[in-house]
Order: structure tokens, then sequence, then C-alpha cells
């Protein structure tokens, strides 16, 4: 079975007849090699332009079809550089190129529709991918990766490219079991080349082993000698001149090519080499003659480069080398008007087939603005919520100003564009030209407040916080829950200040109001950074696993609905990769990165785009890849200087202080430390204190190396005021970081009693569920403080929390890879007998379950509506009947006795 789907699929039928690749020579070797390698989940086909990539994958898929493989077909163009329109494209060719009539009225594709056509699948399937690098970009490495991830045993995914476009590609390569046919294995081989050429009787087996070695099995050059020598022997000093085979040569030979066929081929060539690819019916409109199928076949018979670009033989398209020098020759010979004109009519024929992608580009190409400013608007929406800002920002590029400022749609897509793009001084000047062009319209409040709410997007990707929380602040005054996602982006903006000056309760609340808006408006950009902020305000007051849940949750939703892989979605990966990193989950951590990573550099703002950074940067050096640890970090500091990011900087000097600490290079950590310059940094000393920056640069680095280098007073001193500071904002997270590097210094300095007291504030401040990494990446210093704690625990004063915090101390030193702590001495070594059991009360029995379930004494009190000191005293009694001393062996009894599971 044989399905195809195109980006562009036109409304020709199919036939449902088996597509013929229709080359002269038939590429055995290199089928050879990939029929031995069917089981291999990649294969990359990797060559120049002209060394015939879509003739060989055409010719497996024939023969993977004739095996009676499944095969689906995928040849991509500019439009699919956008996440969303390459999954659309991805499902339509697995569902078999069935899609409705018209791009305009194609639902987008998500994540989820992929995995499930994938689940679907039965039996073997072939995917090939033809002209990938038109897909390179971020959005589609992260794309990429998850793709072959879903791919089930016995499918296979076959990539045709010119180049290898971003490290995803070719980490996967290396990653995966996978076969990489480049320029050299797609050369024609002597043999090839005598067949190819059989057709050339003048020649002799001399000089077709002469024009092998000249041309160095290049197919396309091979091609236009061949076409030469078929005008007899005059054309055979050109197919012999020179010492090598050029692009230069094969522009002269194409135009010798192009110089002896008939002027009524000539003119159609040039007529229909405007349009990218060509369908039937698109041949017909252009050339007003009719029988598009049949010219379209005389040009293929003809061998003049024209190859088919789907499975249907749907559309065709001219090879690029000879289609660039017919559009030379055509612009050489044709007016700007009448060139204008071709554009025109080739763009109506799109519109009027629904595809207003094309044809908005062919109005903009024939000058006629407001055409493509009408069509623009129309899809304008669903370009933003798709994330295609590189689309968006290629079309009002070539739009005039004034019709940008006449619509409040395309203006405001334009400012989100270019802010999330990064560039800056665009968003800027188009924002204060909207601006002074509502204030000529003599614009109310209202209307100048949703304009403003633009430039919080810009604000926000710029890391203006405080003053996009100022501004968010205005537009609330003058928008509500009828202006939509406005309003939403508002309340987004406003709580992610409210973070940054510790006021969590306000955060909290301004997310609740924008969640059900952003779920109305389908707004999934504006939803997935309001759960990631509703997850920090969770992460900073220490519940790690609660925000782990949300952020996988709104990953989840972000994957299943979204159009494609869209950068908020990145936003989420990154505080959830650090999640996982913090739980000690570093498998799950690296994967979101990979998938990840590329797409925060491209879009992210700051504060996710350091998390992901730093987190990566800390497996490696978790890892004892210091190298790698490294060039991530530079990678950082190259972002911070090339965006005008600030805080990237102070964090990234911050993290090389703490590796270099850690690692026990005192000299450096100093080196490093004077970068930071902490105490003149003016991220540093500002007013707001967000997620990437609250456990490390903001103190922690500085004090960290204080202590290693033995100044502990000057430590303690910095810590016990960032302790009471962190307490007064409710930051749990940072508390218990600081209170991990108190006890540090306090058992450094041998104030072992101190120390113990420290590390107890700070077990009692985390789960083992939640903070693991933020101890154990301390290292010896901790896990010392951690062994003789356990060793003593059970002889120190009788703690309510002290069973949770026994949990919690064997839970990280198992983490750590130490063996279990060694059973108290009063361990019950027998269990109890009858007549022990048959002492306790029925009331007691009941306390003693609760006493299972980690209560403490307050809160059983509040339990069982009696006062501490009547728990306490009920406690003495279970003990003395039981005869044990403390709350594990009671524990261990409950559960013995069958009181608990």
């Amino acid at each position: 079975m044989v399905r195809s789907a195109r980006l562009d699929a036109g409304p020709a039928a199919n036939d449902g007849a088996a597509p013929q690749a229709g080359a002269l020579v038939l590429r055995r070797e290199a089928l050879q090699r990939l029929q031995q390698h069917r089981e291999l989940r990649l294969i990359v086909v990797q060559a120049p332009a002209g060394f015939g990539k879509t003739s060989l994958l055409q010719q497996y898929c024939e023969l993977r079809a004739a095996q009676g493989d499944a095969v689906a077909w995928l040849r991509v163009d500019l439009h699919c550089a956008d996440a969303s329109q390459f999954l659309r494209a991805l499902c339509e060719a697995l569902r078999g190129g069935a899609a409705p009539r018209g791009r305009g009225a194609r639902r987008p594709s998500t994540l989820e529709d992929l995995a499930s056509l994938l689940r679907a699948q039965s039996g073997r399937l072939l995917l090939v991918i033809d002209n990938f690098e038109q897909a390179s970009g971020a959005a589609l490495d992260g794309l990429l990766g998850q793709l072959v991830r879903l791919l089930k045993p016995g499918m296979q995914l076959c990539l045709g490219t010119r180049v290898l476009p971003g490290h995803r590609l070719s980490r996967l390569l290396i990653e995966e079991q996978s076969l990489l046919l480049d320029a050299e294995a797609l050369r024609f081989s002597a043999a090839e080349s005598t067949e190819f050429l059989r057709d050339s009787a003048m020649l002799s087996a001399r000089e077709i082993t002469e024009l092998h070695e000249r041309c160095d099995g290049w197919p396309a050059a091979l091609q236009c000698l061949r076409l030469c020598l078929r005008r007899g022997r005059s054309q055979r000093s050109l197919a012999f001149a020179g010492r090598g085979i050029t692009p230069e040569l094969i522009d002269f030979l194409a135009a010798e090519v192009f110089e002896q066929l008939a002027p009524e081929l000539q003119s159609l060539l040039l007529e229909l080499c405007v349009p990218e690819k060509l369908s039937a019916a698109l041949v017909e409109h252009i050339s007003a003659r009719g029988q598009g199928r049949e010219q379209l076949a005389r040009i293929e018979k003809a061998g003049l480069f024209l190859a088919q670009a789907d499975l249907q033989r749907h559309w065709y398209r001219f090879h690029n080398l000879f289609r660039h020098f017919l559009l030379a020759r055509l612009r050489s010979e044709t007016s700007d008007q009448e060139m204008q004109a071709r554009h025109g009519r080739i763009a109506q024929w799109y519109e009027q087939h629904g595809f207003r992608e094309e044809a908005i580009q062919h109005y903009l190409d024939a000058q006629r603005q407001d055409e493509a400013a009408r069509l623009l608007s129309q899809i304008i929406d669903s370009l933003i919520a798709e994330e295609r800002l590189g689309l968006v920002e290629r079309y009002v590029e070539q739009l005039p100003v004034d019709s940008l400022l006449a619509s409040e749609a395309l203006c405001e897509a334009a400012i989100i564009a270019y802010g999330f793009r990064r560039s800056f001084d665009k968003a800027h000047r188009l924002i204060e030209r909207r601006a002074a062009h509502l204030q000529t319209q003599h614009a109310d409040a209202h209307t100048l407040a949703r304009h403003h709410s633009t430039r919080l997007f810009v604000l926000a990707a710029q890391d203006r916080i405080e003053e996009m929380g100022q501004c968010a602040g205005h537009c609330l005054q003058h928008l509500d829950a009828r202006d939509g996602y406005r309003y939403a982006v508002s309340l987004n903006a406003r709580s992610m200040a409210c973070v940054g000056r510790s006021d969590f309760d306000q955060a909290r609340s301004l997310c609740l109001q924008a969640r059900p808006l952003h779920d109305r408006e389908r707004h999934l950009f504006g939803q997935a950074y309001q759960e990631a902020i509703h997850a920090m305000t969770l992460s900073a007051q220490g519940r790690i696993v609660d925000a782990q849940r949300c952020l996988s949750a709104a990953l989840h939703h972000t994957e299943q609905e979204a159009a494609g892989s869209v950068s908020a979605g990145s936003v989420l990966a990154a505080y959830l990769a650090e999640a996982c990193y913090e739980q000690n989950r570093i498998t799950e951590a690296e994967g979101l990165i990979h998938d990840y990573a590329q797409l925060a550099e491209q879009q992210a703002i700051a504060d996710p785009l350091a998390v992901m950074l730093l987190t990566q940067a800390r497996i490696a050096h978790l890892r004892g890849d210091e190298a790698e640890a490294e060039e991530i970090l530079e990678r950082l500091l190259y972002l911070g200087y090339r965006h005008g990011y600030t805080r990237l900087l102070s964090y990234a000097r911050a993290e090389f202080v703490r590796q270099a600490t850690l690692s026990g290079d005192l000299d450096r950590a100093e080196r490093r430390l004077r970068e930071l310059d902490p105490e003149h940094d003016a991220t540093l000393a500002g007013p707001l204190l967000f997620h990437a920056g609250e456990n490390e640069a903001h103190g922690i680095s500085l004090a960290r190396y204080l202590i290693h280098s033995g100044r502990h007073a000057q430590a303690r001193t910095a810590l016990q005021a960032q302790i009471r500071e962190a307490r007064q904002q409710r930051r749990r997270r940072r508390e218990l970081k600081l209170s991990l590097l108190l006890a540090i210094s306090l058992h450094n300095e041998g104030r072992e009693a101190a120390a113990r007291r420290a590390m107890l504030e700070t077990l009692s401040l985390g789960t083992p569920q939640e903070f693991i990494r933020s101890i154990l990446d301390e290292r010896a210093p901790a896990l010392r403080l951690l062994r003789e704690l356990g060793g003593g625990l059970q002889q120190l004063p009788e703690l309510s929390e002290r069973d949770s915090l026994q949990a919690y101390l064997e839970h990280l030193l198992r983490e750590a890879g130490d063996k279990p702590l060694p059973a108290p001495a009063c361990q019950v070594a027998r269990p109890p007998s009858a007549e022990l059991l048959a002492s306790l009360t029925e009331r007691e029995k009941r306390l003693l379950r609760h006493v299972a379930t980690g209560l403490s004494n307050r809160e059983l009190a509040e339990r069982l509506s009696v006062s501490t000191n009547t728990v306490k005293w009920h406690l003495r009694n279970i003990f003395e009947k039981l005869q044990i001393g403390n709350r594990v062996q009671a524990i261990a009894l409950a559960r013995h006795l069958g009181l608990i599971d």
C-alpha cells in the first residue's frame, strides 16, 4: 500500500496506480544497502543538489511497497519550517493523503494525532520525508526526536536532505541505530554511468569512462551531458570541454539544452517555472492551453528535469538547478510589470483553490499588497496560535507600514512575532507608531489598553519584568474578561511580576483568573505560560511534587492540543526538566532537554531559558563531564550577550563559581567569583527573585565558596540573614538550601550539635519525593552530615517528626548510593506476643494507626480532639505495653499486626 501527502496537496484525484520513479538507472547498490538495513529506525540520505536523492527514495518506496509494506511520503517546502504545518502534512501522509480540499479547511494536527496514527498502524511502515533541509529549525529538531521515539518496531523513517540541519539530527544519527548514505554513496558507479548513457550510441566505452570520471559520478551533470549529446556529434566538444563539472558549467549546459528546444516548449517552460510546484490544473490555468496532464508528461518525457513531488503524481517540480536557470532567463526577458502579472494570475488560482499562504506570497510578489493583507488578515490569528512566527515576520516585512497600522490584528501579530523572535527594535518602533496612529484617531482608553497589552509580549521577551508588571497593571484597569486573551495575558504578566516580589498568593489568584480565559480562547501559548507561572509559585514554596504534577499535565495538554512543538511547550519542559532533576530523575530530565532546548533558545523568555541550560549544565557536571558543562554555560553567556539578558550573564557566572567550588578548585572559583562580582551585580541586587536564580545566584554561590574557603563566620552571617528573609518570603525551597549550607558550615567548624540542629531543620523543610539533588549536590559535606545524623537520630530527644525525618534521611542516602542504615539497637527482634497485643485498648489501637501514618503529636491531638499532653500520655502507655521505645518501632509493629497496610 502506498500513501502520500504533500504540504500543499492539490485537488487532483488519486488514480490508485503505484507510482513510477521514472529513473533511467535502477540504483541497485544503494537499494541493496537500504534493503539490508530495513530494520533500522532511521535512515538519512544526504547529498547536495543533483545527486538523485529523490529518485533513490522513490525507487526504495516502490521496492518496499512491492514487498507489501505500507509507504507514506512527504516532500516538504519552506512552509514546513513551521512545526504546525510540518506536523499536519506528516499526519496527512500517514492517513494516505486524505484531507479536505484547500489548506484553509484543514484542522491543525497535534503530536497526539501523530502518536495515534502510528499506534494504529499495523505491519511494517516506511515513512519518507524528502527535501528535509527546508524544514530546518529548532522547533522541528525537537519534533524529529519525538517522531523517532514514537516509531514502533518495524517502522522506519527515511530522510532525504541536502545538509544535516541542526545538531539534533546529527545526535540522532549517533544515538539511534541508523544509516547515513552521503554523496559518495549516491554517485553513479562506472557501471551506472554506462547504463545511464546507453542510448548515446556514438560514445565508446572509453569515452563513457572519461565522462564518468570528469563528472565524478554526479547524476545532474551526466543528465546535462546526455541531453547535449542527443543533439549529435556537433555537441561532443561541450561534453568534453574543461577540466571538470561545476555549477557554472551546469548553467551553461542548461542554456545549451534550452536553446535547442522548440520555441513553443521554451515558452511553456518559462511560464511554468514561476510557481515552486505544479499540478495539472495549475498548468492549465497558467498556460491557458488545457490538457495540463499531457503538457507535464511531455516535459517529463523530454528529460527536462521535471520530477514528481508526491507518489500519486498530483504535483510536480522542476529540479532546483534547472528552475533557477529558467527563472533567471525569464527575468532577463520579461518586464517587471509582466512578472508581477504572472504572479498575480498564480495568486488568484491559489486563492480560488484554498491555498491562501501561497496566494499571499504571490500577491506580494505581484505588488498587490492590499490583496495580500486581506488574505493575511483572514489567517493571522491561526498563524499566531500555531506560533508560526517566522512566516508572520516574513509576510509583514513585505507589507507597507500603513497597511499594518490600519489593521489591529496584523499590527499585533507583527509585534508579537518581532518580540518573541527577539527583533526588539522593530517591535518597539511598531508599538510607538501604532500608538501614535491611535492618538491621531482619538482612541479611547480601552482601545489604547488593548494595544498596550501587545507590548507585554515584548517586555516579557526582553526580560523587563518589573516594567511589564506595571504595564499589565495599567491594562487591567481598562480591560476585562470580554477582551479575551488580551485580558488573560495581562493577568499572566502581572502574576509573573508578583512571583518576582514573592507575593505568591496574589500570583496564584491572578493565574486562577487567567486559566478559564485561556481555555475559552484556546490560547495554548498563554495557557502554558500561566501554568508555568503557577508551578513557579508551588516550587518556590517547596511543593516540588505539586509543581511537577502541574507541569506534566500542562505539557501533556500542550502536546495533545498544540499544532506542533510550540515554544510554550519548551517553557513548560524547562521547569519540568528542572523538577525531574531535583527529584533525581535524570533520564527524564535529559529527554525533555533534548526535545526542547533548541526551541527554548529560539523563542523562550529569559527565566525558562536559563533554567533549561542550567539544568543541562548541572547534569553534565553530575556525570563528571566538566568540559560539556563549561560549553553549555558559555552558550548561556553568549545568549545573554546576544539578546541583552543580563540575568543570563549573572546566572552563568554564578554557576561557574558553583561548579568550580564543588569540584574543589578554589582558585578557579575565586576567579569566577570576581567575574560575577555579586556586590555590584545589578541583577542580583535588584528587588525581584526568580526561579532560575533563587537557589544559586542570589547569595548561595558566594556562601558556598566562603565555606569551602574556611571563612565560616562571614558565610554564616550572610546565610542567617538570608534564611530570615527567605522565611519571611515563604520561599521554602530557598530556605532549605540556605539551611543546608549553614549546617555544613557549622559541621566543618566542629560545632556538631549546632550542625545537627541545622540539618534537622533542613530535613524538616523537605520530603523524600521533593528535595533530593538540592542536598546531594553538596557532595561529601552533605553526605557526612546525613550519615552522622542517621546514626544518632534515635538518640536525639523525642521529635514529633522523627519518623518522617528518618524516612527522608534514609531515602537521601539510598539515592546517594549508600546502603540502608542499620536498625536501631532497641529494634524489636521478634514480634510481640498475643498477650501484649491484647493489652491495648481499642482507643490505643486507633491511636497507633494514626501514629503509623506519620501524624505529629499536635496533629494527633487535633484529629482526636484532645490535648497534646493527653496524646503523649497515651503514647507512653502504648510503648510500655508493647515493650518498644519509639515511633519507628511503632510503625513496624502496626504493619506487622495488620493495623496498616
